[in-house]
């Protein structure tokens, strides 16, 4: 199994250290479960991160586009981090994600979350206004100062513009700033990325196609904000099994154990990942991954409106068909 962490909260100027020893391994974005009411599913939740925890994951991010974040009153999303912070019960790190275009909304979340314990938070940058590097590089001048949780920046074409490389830098210098989801769907901008600033920030690349050679060759450490390890299902053992070959540098003994998760892989591209390059948001993918979700024996419900809450039977049926043969249920 991978290494466990160790949770803490108001990390501060301590933060690239903490990244540095707990920064690794499986740390994966969950759904959320709702009622058919589309309501929080406070029980299911709690279910859900017991399951986790067992699986192995490192750490949590929650919060955010998989989460249904976006689409939660800030009542609503403040009651979730409760819940969260009160399931996860220090066994490990939780992040949130911040998606506001408001800077002053974020610091609001951050610190509240900070004070439920969270580890960091994630941040999208804003999705409206704000579309230049200098203008992105402000935005988080004026929010990473006024947190002691560790960052990660999220760059994505979700949000309407990606930064560059010197962006990346410049925001760097503020210390709590420890890594980059980097979410541009092209690994060798993550590695390029990890050349320039490796040496301070933990880059990864959220496509666990790549991971093996990723962990192995050039310097990954970290599946940071994905679902592989809980969509896996029956692979999950040796999904573990070559993270551990391949961050030990053995890539020889890892790559025919990575070899066998690609009938996974194909399901999990065409579900998630082709639908988020072909239209730019998560929406598509996510009454799949909803239905993924329970066919596991995770809680998940419906997607809220406006939203299509549910594959139809059919769909469902079909997508059941496929993870059996990939050998997943």
């Amino acid at each position: 199994m991978t290494a466990t962490t160790k949770p803490t909260t108001q990390l501060g100027p301590d933060a690239r250290a903490w990244a540095a020893e707990n920064l690794k391994g499986f740390y994966m974005c969950p759904l959320t479960p709702l009622t058919d009411d589309f309501e929080l599913d406070e029980a299911g939740l709690r279910y859900n991160i017991d399951a986790f925890v067992e699986m192995g994951c490192a750490g949590l991010v929650v919060g955010g586009f998989f989460a249904e974040g976006w689409n939660m009153t800030l009542a609503e999303w403040w009651r979730y981090h409760e819940v969260v912070a009160d399931a996860a019960a220090g066994r490990l790190p939780l992040f949130t994600i911040i998606l506001e275009s408001s800077a002053y909304q974020a610091v609001e979340k951050m610190r509240y979350v900070e004070s439920l314990g969270f580890t960091g938070a994630e941040i999208m940058n804003p999705s409206v206004q704000l579309k230049t590097n200098d203008d992105v590089v402000s935005y988080f001048d004026f929010v990473a100062p006024k947190t002691g949780l560790a960052l990660v920046l999220y760059r994505t074409p979700v949000s309407g513009f990606v930064y560059s490389h010197d962006a990346v830098l410049r925001i760097a210098e503020h210390p709590n700033v420890i890594g980059v989801k980097n979410g541009t769907l092209t690994w060798t901008d993550s590695i390029a990325l990890r050349r320039r600033a490796g040496d301070r920030l933990v880059i990864s690349e959220p496509n666990e196609r790549y991971w093996a050679h990723d962990a192995a060759l050039f310097g990954g450490r970290v599946l940071y904000g994905e679902l592989s390890l809980l969509l896996y299902g029956k692979w999950r053992a040796d999904l573990h099994h070559y993270t551990d070959l391949a961050l030990a540098g053995d890539l020889e003994k890892a790559l025919p154990v990575s070899a066998k998760l690609d009938p996974v892989r194909q399901v999990y591209d065409e579900v998630l990942i082709g639908r988020i390059a072909a239209t730019g948001s998560y929406v598509a993918a996510m009454p799949y991954l909803k239905a993924w979700f329970e066919l596991l024996d995770l809680r998940a419900g419906p997607m809220r409106p406006p939203v299509t809450a549910r594959l139809s039977g059919a769909e469902r049926d079909l997508l059941a068909q496929r993870l059996d043969a990939a050998g997943v249920i």
